[in-house]
């Protein structure tokens, strides 16, 4: 793996690059492919499931994210059912730092808008009275933020 520069590390940036993404949906596919071509190419990246073993707090994760100089978030269709990908979106636009959005299988609109695949996931959070009205707005300010940015959309799906 490649070393971050002496002046990067002076900023505080671990990694070039931060993944966020839903592991079942792109680990083993897209999001595992990109991780190694960035590392072969020296490109220090973070993935969660190389760097942090399970069980680690998102403490620690978040905290990876704020040693990231680029963020990825990986827009997929069960995305926005994981709280730790929403909490790391939400940390990336507060980070204030360039993110570059994939939108493999969902379109852009989706993830502005919290409509398709992350309407049904935003109903389920709503019902969980663990999470505060809040939180909930912060997760859809922090999407419609990203999803307004350009980034790659790649279809998979035969059906559309």
């Amino acid at each position: 793996m490649a070393a971050s520069s002496s002046s990067e590390e002076g900023r505080g940036f671990e990694y070039d690059v931060f993944l966020s993404f839903r592991g079942e949906d792109t680990r083993k596919g897209f999001t595992g492919h990109l991780y190694y071509a960035m590392e072969e190419k020296g490109i220090h990246t973070f993935m969660d499931d190389e760097k942090l073993d399970k069980g680690e707090s998102i403490k620690q994760l978040l905290g990876c994210i704020e040693k990231s100089k680029i963020f990825v978030p990986i827009f997929s269709k069960r995305f926005a059912e994981s709280r730790w990908c929403l909490m790391e979106v939400a940390m990336m636009v507060q980070c204030q730092r360039l993110i570059i959005p994939v939108f493999f299988d969902v379109k852009p609109t989706h993830v502005r808008n919290q409509s398709g695949p992350f309407e049904a996931a935003f109903e389920s959070h709503e019902k969980n009275k663990h999470l505060s009205k809040r939180t909930l707005q912060e997760w859809r300010d922090a999407l419609r933020t990203v999803g307004e940015i350009s980034g790659y959309v790649l279809e998979t799906d035969t059906d559309g």
